[in-house]
């Protein structure tokens, strides 16, 4: 399994929507976490996205999880960045 860090991009125009699906997102997440497929996650501070560093096979795979965040469903989630991710240092490492 290889580490992929993936970021949400969320526009401030859906933050209402976003945030009435905020508790089925979070269900999501935390069930992905149990479950070992996502390693941390969480909001930029500044409401423009989120960070996920999620565990996967490779890029395709790791997509096609957080496709299944509810976010990403409902169309919240308007662009995802994945890029395989090398911990040297610090807790992931």
């Amino acid at each position: 399994m290889a580490l992929f860090a993936v970021t949400y991009r969320y526009e401030a125009a859906q933050t209402e929507e976003r945030e009435a699906n905020k508790a089925a997102h979070r269900e999501w997440l935390a069930a992905a976490v149990a479950d070992g497929a996502i390693a941390t996650v969480g909001p930029f501070l500044d409401g423009s996205g989120a960070l996920l560093l999620v565990e996967a096979d490779d890029a395709e795979a790791a997509r096609s999880l957080v496709g299944r965040d509810p976010h990403c469903v409902r169309g919240f989630v308007s662009e995802i960045t994945v890029r395989g991710w090398m911990p040297v240092y610090g807790a992931l490492a």
